[in-house]
């Protein structure tokens, strides 16, 4: 499906029924790469750099629209303000105080700012933060976000934007989470991509290929980009969790949170490496949804 079709269908379709429809495409469309999967064994695990080489020729590199620039961390800023507070549109007023968890540049905590929001932004890193917010009057700590500096119940509503996927211990964050958000609050997550699905290993500037944290070991994958001169993301930047990792997650702390709104976005844009190359995935997961799944989007209210 082409992306100003997808656009025009998020526009139009109520997102659950999106959501759902576009899950059960993607099923379909992977049905041969799922029988590929259940009927194979584990070997080889990986490819050789001869395969991997191959490949990248034969895929084009991804289009990167993810930018820096001044106007598009603003309007990024402002669309992800305006998302998390159409969730909770009717308790907004309740609702003043608000933590980002690996805020980086700080601008979705700007423009909550500017909307009369107290806003405070914590990230391991503090290199990111913009002046842009500073100025705004958001708080910016540098803080490890499974270690939290706050007291109990500080915050009504806790988030998290394309961070989950990154944290090396997601389940200590989601706890600090819970600890700092007042009963009846709100903590919001929205990330991806998921580690096993075809862009997790967040690669993409350097390798063409799709799933190649799956196909191709860190050794070959490293021994690839000297020899050509690329830089690839380290390796230490992604916790590596599977969906069923989330899952099992989410069920653990269910009496501590209610989930309002729930979606795990599909890819199966190349699930035919998944054909040619199944013990390459099977040696990885007995789960085909851990190659499906790319993005979750969660919204919790504290208990």
């Amino acid at each position: 499906m082409s992306k100003p079709i997808r656009d025009l269908a998020k526009r139009i379709v109520p997102k659950p029924l999106l959501i759902s429809g576009w899950q059960a495409f993607c099923r379909f469309r992977a049905r041969k790469a799922r029988a590929a999967f259940q009927q194979a064994g584990t070997m080889p695990e990986y490819l050789g750099q001869d395969v991997l080489a191959r490949l990248q020729q034969y895929y084009t590199p991804v289009k990167w629209d993810y930018h820096y620039d001044e106007e598009s961390l603003r309007r990024r800023g402002h669309q992800r303000a305006k998302q998390m507070l159409d969730l909770v549109r009717e308790e907004q007023a309740d609702l003043q105080h608000f933590l980002d968890l690996g805020a980086w540049d700080g601008m979705s905590c700007a423009a909550l700012q500017h909307l009369g929001k107290r806003t405070a932004g914590i990230d391991i890193r503090a290199e990111g933060f913009e002046e842009a917010a500073a100025r705004s009057g958001v708080t910016f700590l540098q803080m490890d976000a499974a270690e939290l500096g706050f007291a109990e119940n500080s915050f009504d509503f806790a988030f998290s934007f394309n961070s989950f996927e990154h944290f090396p211990d997601p389940e200590a964050v989601l706890r600090e989470a819970i600890r700092v958000v007042r009963p009846g609050g709100y903590i919001y997550l929205d990330f991806g991509p998921l580690y096993w699905s075809e862009k997790g290993a967040h690669q993409f500037r350097a390798i063409n290929v799709p799933y190649n944290q799956c196909l191709f070991s860190k050794e070959t994958l490293e021994a690839y980009a000297d020899a050509e001169g690329l830089e690839l993301m380290g390796f230490f930047w992604m916790n590596q969790w599977s969906i069923e990792q989330y899952r099992a997650l989410w069920k653990k702390y269910e009496a501590q949170v209610e989930r309002i709104l729930y979606y795990e976005t599909y890819n199966a844009d190349h699930v035919d490496l998944i054909v040619r190359y199944p013990t390459c995935f099977k040696s990885k997961s007995d789960n085909f949804d851990d190659f499906l799944v790319a993005y979750i989007e969660v919204l919790f209210q504290v208990s």
